[in-house]
């Protein structure tokens, strides 16, 4: 990694939702990640002929090596021993719960925001006449990346702050879920780390709040009230 970057290490609870805990683990910096341990309940996605080929791994695994960016995708090695020999599976980690998992986190050091904030303001000019605007100079350099970086950000504050048809929701009891409908009070899910099972659930009793993006989507977690 870079040498600006700073790292620091997770450990996840046994019984842990891998992909929930890590997601909360990188918070909503940008940065990678990667992690070793041992697994359960694996789900893995790999590539086939036709199309992507899903498959559900029983019983406990070792993480041999999982990376990827904050917010997914991950992919990851894993291997056991049964009695007909070594077994080993690679593909983009679905879903998995944690039997001891260790993983390393490098966070970029810096920010946008801290960029667009260390820009030198535009200098002004003063008023030649009462008829005659100042001209303000063009902005140069990184001064102008980061003064359009900043009009992003304004743009990305005005977005709703509640998650939309085809946006992705981490449920607090549910996982990863695709939202179907918005009602106004009620939102419809489907799961897309399970059997696809489709529920509706009461906006009310949950706190919303933004999560790392997945697979370009935008996404958000839904926490129990109280």
């Amino acid at each position: 990694m870079p040498s600006a970057a700073a790292a620091r290490l997770v450990t996840l609870a046994d019984g842990e939702n891998l992909i929930d805990a890590l997601a909360e683990a990188c918070g909503k910096a940008d940065g990678w990640l990667s992690a070793v341990g041992h697994v359960d309940s694996v789900e893995i996605r790999v590539a086939g002929e036709g199309a992507d080929v899903r498959k559900q791994l029983r019983g406990r695994l070792t993480l041999a090596q999982l990376n990827g960016p904050f917010g997914g995708p991950y992919f990851a090695t894993l291997s056991r021993h049964t009695s007909s020999g070594s077994e080993l599976v690679a593909g983009q980690l679905l879903a998995a719960r944690s039997a001891g998992v260790t993983a390393s986190l490098w966070t970029a050091q810096g920010s946008v925001r801290e960029l667009v904030d260390a820009a030198p303001p535009r200098a002004e000019t003063p008023l030649e006449s009462p008829k005659a605007a100042p001209t303000a100079p063009a902005a140069s350099g990184w001064a102008a990346a980061a003064q359009a970086v900043a009009a992003d950000l304004a743009e990305e504050e005005e977005e709703p702050q509640r998650p939309e048809r085809g946006d992705y929701v981490r449920h607090f009891a549910f996982g990863l879920c695709e939202v179907l409908q918005d009602t106004g009070d009620r939102l419809k899910l489907r799961d897309v780390q399970g059997q696809g099972r489709i529920r509706e659930i009461a906006v009310e009793m949950l706190v919303i709040s933004p999560a790392p993006p997945h697979n370009g989507k935008r996404v958000f977690k839904l926490a129990r009230k109280g």
